[in-house]
């Protein structure tokens, strides 16, 4: 007979063991802007103007980035409905993909934002591919019955504050978001969700916001090419320090929210980084606005030191990235390229063979431990065998 009490013991000590090492993630940084000089030669500006003439983002010679927030400006009703978003933008010289590992980062400082029930995001930044982005990343008229609809947003991993407050249950909140490419004009958005062991409700309570004149520095990171269960999911957080140490916690809630991950099935390639002003739908109350600004914003690449081929874990299938993409050459982390340095050359298959094993670690963020959700499922295993028995 099965003696199912050794058995659970074996198990849950294989998983509390585990089988690989956690390897760390080098952070190789492919953009870094502090706008104390004029940008203009490598950012722009698309969009609207305010009603005093200025562009509703716009550098400052102070040295950072204002920003006003409107949802009205501009939507314009009809059918179609006319919608134009405005954004600050700069390519990023490279294209990220859904495989690979990346964050980026800003500091942000409110400056006002209205009280209203409007479902209005404010302060949204992000990585986007502005040669397939839709103007409606709201989706104001994906219900209005229109015959003919606006395109969604495609093509992005964005950060977001939206501001409604006692609306439908919902308050001021912060998250991440994932857009999928779409070929059509409905968006495809991956966000958390109740039930998914990462989720955070990042939700303040009514009448709470993000503090005012105070800088927040706010990071999204995609873990595209990691393993385990942060695989392609976004992590995004706020921090009160520079050296984004300390999260911030507003009405006792700090705000780090984790989304589901993008189906395996789906992709988004990233060109452009840029700030947006994204109008909306105005379903009755107050409209949506805020102030602010941008400033020392970054881009950088994860590379797991021997991962040629981008899955998270240093294995024979390395050997083969690095055979295949022998000689190649591009922007550090191209296939085959284990060891980061933009290059694939013999030096990639000694990365492999001094890493072998290795998984990407996600570092300090708030997550479930896996030890625990491994001895959770060793709790649940030895219930079914003390049923089983009796």
């Amino acid at each position: 007979m099965l003696n199912y009490g050794k058995m659970v013991v074996v198990v849950c000590a294989l998983v509390a063991a585990g089988s690989s090492a956690q390897g760390q993630l080098e952070w190789i940084n492919i953009m870094t802007e502090n706008f104390n000089a004029d940008p203009s030669g490598q950012w722009s500006y698309s969009g609207v103007q305010d009603g005093g003439s200025q562009d509703l983002i716009r550098w400052n010679n102070a040295g950072y980035v204002d920003a006003q927030w409107d949802q009205s400006n501009f939507m314009g009703y009809g059918d179609p409905y006319v919608i134009q978003s405005s954004r600050y933008s700069r390519a990023l010289g490279q294209s990220l993909t859904d495989t690979q590992t990346f964050k980026f980062s800003a500091k942000i400082t409110i400056q006002s934002v209205a009280s209203t029930t409007e479902f209005f995001q404010v302060a949204n930044f992000g990585l986007y591919n502005l040669a397939h982005m839709g103007e409606d990343r709201g989706m104001s008229d994906n219900y209005s019955g229109n015959s003919t609809l606006v395109k969604d947003g495609s093509d992005f991993v964005e950060w977001n504050y939206f501001i409604q407050n006692e609306s439908f249950g919902w308050n001021p909140n912060t998250s991440g978001i994932i857009g999928a490419h779409i070929t059509g004009v409905d968006g495809d958005y991956t966000f958390g969700s109740i039930g998914d062991p990462y989720y955070h409700n990042t939700d303040m309570g009514a009448g709470n916001y993000l503090p005012v004149g105070t800088d927040l520095y706010v990071e999204v990171t995609y873990f595209g090419g990691a393993a385990g269960g942060d695989r392609r999911r976004a992590y995004s957080a706020v921090y009160t320090d520079e050296t984004q140490t300390n999260l911030l916690s507003v009405n006792g809630v700090e705000q780090y929210y984790w989304t589901q991950p993008l189906d395996e099935g789906k992709s988004f390639s990233l060109t452009d980084a840029a700030f947006y002003n994204n109008p909306s739908s105005n379903w009755g109350g107050p409209n949506g606005t805020g102030v602010g600004t941008y400033d020392d914003f970054y881009v950088a690449v994860g590379v797991l030191p021997g991962d040629a081929n981008d899955d998270g874990v240093v294995s024979a299938d390395d050997y083969g990235s690095v055979q295949l993409n022998f000689g190649n050459t591009g922007a550090p982390g191209l296939p085959g390229d284990a060891n980061g340095d933009g290059v694939v050359s013999g030096d990639d298959y000694a990365s492999v063979q001094d890493n072998f094993g290795d998984t990407a670690g996600m570092g300090s963020v708030p997550v479930p431990e896996p030890a625990t959700m491994g001895l959770l499922a060793c709790g649940l295993t030895g219930l079914l065998a003390r049923t089983r028995k009796q």
